[in-house]
């Protein structure tokens, strides 16, 4: 039941965002990152490709939502309640993935960007730090 309730909300926000996307960046309406408000095009480009992925990972939660409740799996309840969260990571981190590789390919990704798959934490001794 989880996977239908939310699986409904995400396809929800993402034919709002469609039908009627953010004009100009804030942090209540639309899709908000850095990689986002580089720009006009990128902060476009963001308002689309993340309604289609909600859109995209909404419909496969909502199937998955009914699929479960056709098969009577509605037992395992504290097993969805801990992966329904995913549907929610899953359109950001493609949307971001997306939008990395727009700003790449029109050489627009800003300079100070760190692409937080390439960070590597050291350990440290006390307060200092390690370069």
């Amino acid at each position: 039941m989880i996977y239908i309730a939310c699986g409904s909300i995400i396809i929800t926000v993402g034919l709002l965002w469609l039908v009627y996307p953010a004009k100009h960046p804030n942090h209540f309406y639309g899709y908000f990152s850095y990689l986002a408000q580089v720009n006009k095009h990128s902060f476009h480009f963001a308002q689309v490709r993340a309604s289609l992925n909600f859109i995209f990972f909404g419909l496969i939660q909502l199937s998955l939502g009914v699929g479960i409740r056709l098969l009577n799996w509605d037992k395992y309840f504290f097993l969805w309640l801990l992966t329904f969260y995913l549907f929610l990571i899953f359109p950001i981190m493609a949307t971001e993935k997306s939008l990395k590789k727009f700003l790449l390919d029109r050489h627009e990704l800003p300079a100070d960007y760190i692409d937080p798959d390439d960070v590597r934490q050291g350990r440290t001794k006390g307060f200092k730090n390690r370069k």
